[in-house]
């Protein structure tokens, strides 16, 4: 099996023979199940920026939504105000090769970014849980602006596929049908959505993707790995707070990146973080 490689823009290789990519997670929602992750006024923004990028964060992800199942829902028109002074704040302060990632299902809220980015040369990354399901226009959207997309795997509502054989199976058909319309192969990331998207995904399905992580190399596209603080380290662990979960968070992420992740998107980016990544990528490299 050939190796893995793609170039999101100029600024960053991601693949076999490149460094992981640590993604920060910014979050800008309330309704977030873990409030030690939401950054609520422009200081915090600021400072969760900056300490991030100077402890290696090379992707930023920007989500003003919470895509936890429970949680209140809110209007498009509330996740762009939440996200639009963030955006441009972010923008004016980071270093032109950081990429911000779109936590977004909708072409509305993606284009006020994308419009954001363009006035300050920055460059943006979707980032959809829905797999392009939510917003169908989303597509369209991407394609015409040649936007590179973080596509989680999903078939009717985000995170509904528990195993992997699901995953790559609905995978193939969103992948051939944005190259059959000219999208760009390098443009695309994969992330098999970790966590309790529906009732039905208990914890055990969450373990084995993450164990069998190394099977999504046959699509040829680079991993993203989102475990951070999610419940199957809580039910694993019986660690219902969030906030004292960041031991299993440490330990899931080696293995993700053992087993093949690219990039890891995470809420807590440190130094003891990138020693595990790099501990991780050092063993898989002798496999």
């Amino acid at each position: 099996m050939k190796k893995i490689y793609s170039k999101i823009y100029d600024s960053l290789e991601i693949g076999d023979d490149f460094p992981t990519v640590i993604m920060g997670v910014l979050n800008l929602s309330p309704e977030s199940f873990y409030q030690g992750s939401v950054y609520s006024d422009d200081r915090e923004i600021e400072n969760a920026t900056l300490d991030m990028i100077k402890n290696g964060a090379k992707m930023l992800d920007l989500g003003a939504r919470s895509t936890a199942p429970w949680s209140d829902k809110i209007t498009i028109e509330e996740e762009i105000s939440r996200l639009t002074p963030a955006m441009e704040l972010v923008c004016k302060i980071i270093p032109e090769d950081i990429i911000i990632s779109v936590d977004t299902q909708y072409s509305n809220v993606a284009q006020i970014a994308y419009d954001i980015s363009l006035k300050s040369k920055r460059k943006i990354i979707i980032n959809d849980v829905s797999c392009l399901k939510t917003d169908p226009s989303l597509q369209e959207f991407i394609i015409e602006n040649n936007l590179p997309v973080i596509l989680m795997a999903s078939k009717k509502v985000p995170g509904d596929l528990c195993t992997i054989e699901e995953i790559i199976k609905e995978f193939e058909k969103t992948i051939k049908k944005l190259e059959t319309n000219g999208y760009a192969e390098n443009n695309i990331v994969l992330d098999p959505g970790i966590g309790k998207w529906i009732e039905k995904k208990v914890h055990i399905y969450d373990l084995k993707i993450i164990g069998n992580l190394n099977k999504l190399r046959q699509l040829n596209k680079p991993i993203l790995i989102a475990v951070s603080r999610k419940s199957f380290i809580g039910t694993s662990l019986n660690i219902p707070d969030p906030e004292n979960r960041l031991n299993g968070t440490l330990s899931s992420t080696a293995i993700a990146v053992y087993n093949g992740a690219h990039i890891i998107r995470t809420h807590d980016v440190n130094n003891q973080l990138l020693d595990i990544v790099k501990m991780a990528e050092e063993i898989r490299r002798y496999q």
